[in-house]
C-alpha cells in the first residue's frame, strides 16, 4: 500500500493554507472579500479555457474571468444585483463564442462555459457571504467538510477500494472510498465546527449533506475534465493543479451550507 507523492504535495500546499488562514484572520474583512472574488474570477477563466479551448483569445477569458469576480462580489456582499450579476459571465460569454466561432458547437461552448462561470460565482460569493455574516470558521467548516472528506476518501480508497463508484467519470474512486470519505466530512464539520456557535445536530446535518455535494462537485468536474482531454483545469497551485481542482468541491458544498443552515434558522 503507498500513498504517492503525499509529502511533497503537503509541502507546496503548506503555505497556501497558511496565506489563505492569515487573509481570513488577520487582514482586514475587504482582504477576504478579495480573496474570494479572486478565485472566482481565476475560476472563471479556466472554466472559459477548459470550455472552448480553441473558441476563444485571452481578451474573451479574461472578460469572462472579470465579470466571474465582479458577480461573486455582488452575491458576497448581498447586492441588489446579485441575481442580475450572476448573468454577466454567461453573457459575456455568449458574446464572445457568437463572434469568435459562430454558432458551431455553441451548445457546449454558450451553455457549458455559460453555467460554469455562473456556478463558481455563486459558489465563492457565497463563501464569502458566510464569512462576511458568521466569520472565517464557518467558512473553514466548509472547506473541513471537502478536505477532510477527500483526504479520507484517499486513504481508505488506496488500502480498501475494490469497488469502483462511476469509473468511466473517474476510475480510481471506489465505493468504500466514498463511505470513507462521508465520514471524514462529518468528522472534519464537528472538529471545525466546534469553533462556531453552530449546534452539532446542524453540523451533522451540514457534514453528511455536505459530503455527498462534495463528491458530486468532485465527480462533476472529473467529467468536464475528461471530456477536454486535461489532466488539470490548470498549473497555477505548483503541482495542485487549478482553482477548479481544489475548489471543485467547496463552491458546491458552500450553497448547500447557506441552505442547510438556513433552514434551522442559523443565518436569515
Amino acid at each position: 500500500m503507498t500513498f504517492p507523492k503525499l509529502s511533497g504535495r503537503l509541502l507546496i500546499a503548506l503555505p497556501g493554507i497558511a496565506m489563505f488562514l492569515v487573509v481570513l484572520f488577520r487582514l482586514p474583512v475587504i482582504w477576504g472579500l478579495f480573496l474570494f472574488s479572486t478565485l472566482a474570477l481565476l475560476a472563471g477563466y479556466e472554466s472559459a479555457e477548459m470550455c472552448t479551448p480553441r473558441g476563444l483569445n485571452d481578451f474573451a477569458r479574461i472578460l469572462i474571468a472579470l465579470f466571474c469576480g465582479i458577480s461573486s462580489y455582488f452575491v458576497a456582499v448581498e447586492h441588489v444585483l446579485q441575481i442580475p450579476a450572476l448573468i454577466l459571465p454567461g453573457a459575456a460569454v455568449a458574446i464572445t463564442v457568437l463572434y469568435s466561432s459562430g454558432p458551431e458547437h455553441s451548445r457546449r461552448r454558450m451553455a457549458g462555459t455559460a453555467g460554469l462561470a455562473s456556478l463558481y460565482a455563486m459558489g465563492f460569493g457565497l463563501m464569502g457571504r458566510l464569512f462576511l455574516g458568521m466569520g472565517p470558521w464557518v467558512v473553514l467548516v466548509v472547506l473541513a467538510i471537502c478536505w477532510a472528506g477527500d483526504s479520507a476518501a484517499y486513504f481508505v480508497g488506496v488500502s480498501m477500494g475494490k469497488n469502483k463508484l462511476m469509473p468511466r467519470v473517474s476510475p480510481k474512486k471506489s465505493w468504500e472510498g466514498f463511505f470513507g470519505g462521508l465520514a471524514g466530512s462529518v468528522v472534519g464539520s464537528l472538529a471545525v465546527g466546534h469553533f462556531t456557535d453552530i449546534p452539532v445536530v446542524p453540523l451533522l446535518v451540514l457534514g453528511f449533506a455536505g459530503g455527498i455535494a462534495g463528491v458530486y462537485g468532485d465527480l462533476f468536474e472529473s467529467a468536464l475534465k475528461r471530456d477536454a482531454g486535461i489532466k488539470d483545469s490548470s498549473n497555477i497551485l505548483l503541482g495542485h493543479g487549478g482553482i477548479l481542482d481544489r475548489f471543485d468541491s467547496a463552491v458546491v458544498v458552500a450553497p448547500v451550507a447557506v441552505v442547510i443552515l438556513h433552514l434551522f434558522g442559523i443565518i436569515t
